[in-house]
């Protein structure tokens, strides 16, 4: 029978847990460099890759496949019949620290090659406005394109990171860039997160983890999670300060003003079919930074899905279990109908059961 000695031991295990998150579907790496490794997650398989491309914000790229029953992985793998990569971001070191958009966008052309254009890229919060700069600047190498839980439309609504971005001066991020030696350091974000929502990271998480000591099941998920969201990576601060002015301070992807390669990225070279994914809860990402893409991009209407997730916060909206068992089947099954040789006595958008 457990003492109350034994519930502070298990107790402080689960709160001081720290541990390195892992991919948890089988795969290899085909190809890496020292910013990125491209993973394959099928053996044998043939057709349309989907490549998924996670967020950079701190954490690790594992949230595409975080377990079993949470992992957009095996969704695709479920949903289609075609080769499915995803995109593994490492930590910055010193000699990345300088690298701006258009290092990303480099980092980008490769992984696309590897998988094999054209691909549907799913973009993951700021994976997704990366993928949508890349399906602009290189619109023949991307087949379909969804983007999940992402800014486009900066100031679309406002939101937490719109306050907050926009109370504090440049300066004071190049402070934190300059603490990271160049880099944005990984715990200095982490930090920012948790204070979004101080209450709820820094006594109601250890309250609920302290009200279920006893339930193991409890305690291995949030060690899970512990172990995913605790686990920092460094970002470059070059690309990190080049975000913070120019995409969510100026709305530069918007007005047509934003840079890539020495030329402005065009959002209405966007034709492919387009799905936008959002959550109704979520607080970091407000449904109208999502939606607003389709005022921009230049699909045509019948080609675009869009569904706000119920209940879903942030990362729910790709890693959520009503997500991956209702929107992204349906998300997937839209796009499988927008290929030319589905097309013919397709069912509309709406019919199909795309939010209005």
């Amino acid at each position: 029978m457990a003492t109350p000695y034994d519930d502070l031991v298990k107790f402080c295990e689960t709160a001081l847990y720290k541990g390195k998150p892992e991919w948890s579907t089988p795969n290899r790496v085909i190809y890496e460099d020292d910013a990125v490794a491209l993973r394959r997650f099928d053996e044998g398989r043939a057709g349309d890759p989907i490549l998924i491309v996670p967020p950079q914000a701190g954490h690790h790229s594992c949230i595409a496949d975080y377990s079993p029953d949470h992992s957009l992985v095996r969704t695709c793998l479920k949903e289609t019949t075609g080769p499915v990569f995803a995109i593994e971001w490492k930590s910055s070191t010193p000699k990345r620290k300088d690298e701006t958009i258009d290092d990303l966008v480099k980092q980008m052309v490769m992984c696309v090659k590897m998988a094999g254009a054209p691909v549907t890229l799913a973009g993951l919060c700021q994976g997704g406005w990366l993928s949508a700069i890349y399906a602009a600047v290189f619109p023949r190498d991307v087949r379909s394109l969804i983007l999940a839980a992402s800014p486009i439309d900066f100031t679309a609504g406002g939101g937490k990171i719109q306050d907050l971005v926009h109370a504090l001066p440049l300066g004071y991020y190049q402070y934190l860039v300059g603490c990271g030696g160049g880099n944005m350091s990984g715990d200095l974000m982490l930090m920012g997160w948790k204070f979004m929502n101080a209450y709820d990271r820094y006594v109601g998480d250890y309250l609920n983890l302290w009200v279920n000591v006893r339930n193991d099941a409890y305690h291995e998920r949030t060690q899970r999670f512990m172990g995913w969201y605790d686990y920092a990576q460094d970002i470059p601060g070059g690309w990190y300060l080049q975000v913070v002015k120019d995409l969510f301070k100026d709305n530069k992807l918007i007005k047509g003003e934003f840079e890539v390669f020495g030329k402005p990225v065009d959002l209405g070279c966007i034709t492919c079919p387009l799905v936008l994914l959002a959550g109704e809860r979520d607080d970091i990402t407000l449904t109208p930074q999502v939606y607003n893409t389709e005022h921009y991009a230049s699909t045509p209407r019948e080609h675009i899905f869009k569904a706000i997730i119920p209940k879903a916060g942030h990362i729910s909206v790709f890693m959520g279990q009503r997500a991956l068992q209702h929107e992204w089947p349906e998300a997937l099954a839209f796009l499988r109908g927008c290929q030319p040789e589905a097309r013919a006595g397709r069912p509309s958008a709406e019919g199909r059961g795309a939010a209005a």
